[in-house]
């Protein structure tokens, strides 16, 4: 089978698998789409299985397709690997795919990645958001490179490097605002989230209500309002707590959580990935 395999083909079908469209596929790689209905096609007949199913909207991968991609991201990732090993620099180089908490990104991160890009310039480096079940599972199928995640998963195909200890506060609005007690969080899939409820529960607090937001920012300003209370890093809330925007609430607080970097077990870092991991401990020391 290895001899009907191609790197041009792979590199569609991984396309396709993105952007879940032919169309949209060919006109990020630069081809017009009837190239990329051939490389797929040369796929399925060297497999044997159909690849992808035609949706009305666009396309989904089929089992077989989703047993591909594995496989294809570290033909990928080898490829890449290969490329900058023959090239023999160990300078920083390259597409590096980051994936951490808002909350993260919003305070801890900015500085670092702004001074990151200028030292690297030859890194493109892709930040995106998420939680640390999605984090994890992105990071084992070398969707991503690195991730950022609240804790050590404990996940034994992960390694995790430690950054900081992140302290966490109840807040809500300042005297005299709001009455009902709204648990505002990220929702379910955030560890924060969780670590609220069973805080509260043990200490038997009952909540009025639950409501989720997308941003650390919203879940501020909702607070502010009196609209709820919110489990949050100090980090986050410091200046809203020094100018008396929010306030402090006497409520059982978790055992801090120390954040890290999670990346593949067994694979050996590139330069780029290797080098974002220096900087982020150093800058945060």
């Amino acid at each position: 089978m290895l001899d009907q395999w191609d790197g041009r083909s792979l590199r569609t079908f991984l396309t396709v698998m993105e952007e879940k469209n032919f169309s949209r596929a060919a006109d990020k790689l630069g081809y017009v789409q009837s190239t990329v209905t051939t490389h797929i096609a040369q796929l399925e007949k060297a497999s044997g299985k159909k690849l992808f199913d035609r949706l009305p909207r666009g396309v989904e991968p089929t089992d077989a397709g989703a047993a591909l991609a594995r496989f294809a991201r570290q033909f990928a990732a080898l490829s890449e690997a290969l490329e900058e090993d023959l090239l023999r620099t160990e300078q920083p180089r390259g597409v590096l795919k980051v994936r951490a908490l808002e909350a993260y990104c919003v305070t801890r991160l900015p500085e670092l990645l702004a001074s990151y890009a200028e030292h690297y310039p030859e890194v493109e480096l892709r930040l995106s958001t998420g939680f640390m079940e999605d984090m994890c599972g992105r990071v084992l199928e070398q969707k991503d490179d690195l991730g950022i995640v609240p804790r050590d998963p404990g996940h034994d195909g992960l390694e995790f490097v430690p950054l900081a200890i992140e302290e966490l506060v109840w807040v809500g609005a300042p005297e005299g605002k709001g009455g009902k007690q709204v648990y505002i969080s990220y929702g379910n899939a955030c560890l924060y989230h969780e670590l609220g409820e069973s805080s509260l529960r043990e200490a038997g607090y009952a909540l009025h209500d639950r409501r989720s937001f997308p941003s650390v920012e919203l879940i501020k300003r909702m607070v502010q309002s009196g609209f709820g209370i919110s489990l949050l890093p100090k980090v986050n809330v410091e200046e809203e707590l020094r100018v008396g925007k929010l306030a402090v609430l006497d409520f059982p607080v978790p055992t801090p959580v120390h954040q890290g970097l999670i990346y593949l077990k067994g694979k050996q870092l590139r330069p780029a990935a290797a080098a974002f991991i220096e900087w982020v401990r150093a800058g945060l020391t």
